[in-house]
């Protein structure tokens, strides 16, 4: 059953395209698989860029304004004749020394703060310098219930506060009372000489492009991308909660891919992170895809093939090769009795070629037969006329001689004939 030309040359030719075209799906499932990767770590970087982008954008346009409403802030108090050092005071229950400006107090007196913010929007402040502490002492920056923030205190733990306290301004970002703010501080100097408080311009960081930013960072199904500074989680996409967002990150179980982008300007960190099992599942899935896709593919390709090898060659040979050349064995060996067996109405297939020979050979043989009785017929009439005619010797046994050995002659001819019709 197994032994025909199906089975034998075009099975393995179908089952080598099948094979060949599945290693290919395979190989290609793999690349498929390690490009899915490649994507999502692009898509990652590109977030966070767009995330850093919002970032570095504000950061550049507040701080032109910073330094506009700075020298705003600066150019009042020259106009009022410089700042001096007054004598102690009471903000919000601190005693702190007096800045005067132009013979005027500043403690409790929010005009020219007021004035910086009216012309140039944002916030300002004057400190006044307490041993090592700087305490505002008039401001138009607002506490959570919406009064001034007077007699609150320069956090201590800022890099702007670092700066100050070695008579260098600062310019950058600031959290000020929980919220970040675009700032630029510059030490204030009495006309005496002496480092008597701090001039504060600043612009609440209103980020609303990155709301959208980080909603729009999702990665696979689970993926985000958040901002954090060194204690808290600032931003977060809204479809995840801060804590999640925090137990993530922190990656106890190794099973989160984490990539940390600094943000120094801001002291802030972009942060982003994906599953590794979400990476590998939706890797796995392309690549069972392609494969899959492959093997039926190939298994078509191989159908097809074996069906169209199979039409095609049986079709040329007109039956099954191991039979054709089994009849041609039989016949060389001069059996042409045996019985030739066609498949399909090919008359220029092998098989058919094969009977037509057999015929020919059976018509030729026929013929020869045939031809060679006739020639031991005429040469037994001929053995007789010759004896007839030597006993004696008259004029009809020399007729009839000469009539036997004609007919000899044509018999052979007539074989000569039957016999040319072969070429060697």
């Amino acid at each position: 059953m197994l032994r025909g030309f199906k089975f034998q040359v075009v099975l393995p030719v179908a089952a080598v395209a099948l094979i060949m075209v599945s290693i290919a799906a395979i190989g290609f499932s793999f690349w498929a698989m390690r490009h899915e990767e490649s994507s999502v770590r692009r898509q990652v970087a590109d977030n966070v860029t767009s995330v850093r982008g919002v970032f570095v954008t504000t950061y550049t346009l507040m701080d032109e304004r910073v330094h506009l409403g700075m020298a705003l802030l600066k150019e009042q108090i020259l106009v009022r004749g410089g700042a001096e050092k007054g004598a102690p005071v009471n903000v919000a229950g601190k005693s702190v020394s007096d800045i005067v400006l132009g013979n005027r107090g500043q403690a409790g007196n929010f005009d020219i703060v007021d004035y910086v913010t009216r012309i140039n929007k944002g916030t300002a402040t004057l400190f006044s310098k307490d041993g090592e502490r700087f305490v505002r002492i008039a401001t138009n920056v607002l506490k959570d219930d919406g009064s001034r923030a007077v007699g609150t205190e320069l956090n201590q733990t800022t890099r702007a506060y670092a700066a100050l306290n070695k008579t260098q301004p600062f310019y950058g970002v600031v959290d000020i009372l929980g919220t970040p703010y675009i700032t630029g501080y510059e030490p204030l100097i009495s006309k005496s000489g002496d480092y008597i408080g701090i001039t504060y311009v600043g612009y609440k960081a209103e980020l609303p492009v990155l709301s959208q930013a980080l909603e729009q960072s999702r990665v696979l199904n689970s993926g985000f991308v958040a901002v954090i500074d060194s204690n808290t989680v600032r931003y977060a996409p809204s479809w995840i909660t801060k804590e999640q967002v925090q137990e993530h990150i922190e990656n106890k179980d190794g099973s989160w891919v984490i990539d940390r982008a600094p943000l120094p300007e801001w002291g802030l960190t972009i942060v982003s992170a994906y599953p590794l099992a979400e990476l590998h599942s939706v890797g796995r899935n392309i690549a069972y895809g392609v494969a899959l896709a492959g093997l039926v593919i190939g298994a078509a390709i191989s159908i097809a093939l074996f069906f169209l090898l199979d039409w095609k060659v049986l079709k040329l040979l007109g039956g099954e090769p191991l039979v054709a050349a089994q009849y041609m064995k039989k016949i060389a060996a001069g059996d042409l009795a045996v019985d030739i067996g066609v498949s399909g109405e090919h008359s220029d297939s092998l098989m058919s070629s094969l009977k037509l020979m057999q015929m020919k050979l059976k018509n030729l043989l026929s013929a020869v037969s045939g031809a060679a009785s006739e020639v031991s017929e005429q040469s037994r009439k001929f053995e007789i006329s010759s004896a007839t005619f030597t006993r004696s010797r008259d004029e009809a046994s020399a007729q009839e001689l000469l009539r036997q050995t004609k007919g000899f002659g044509r018999t052979l001819s007539l074989l000569e004939k039957s016999i040319a019709r072969f070429k060697l």
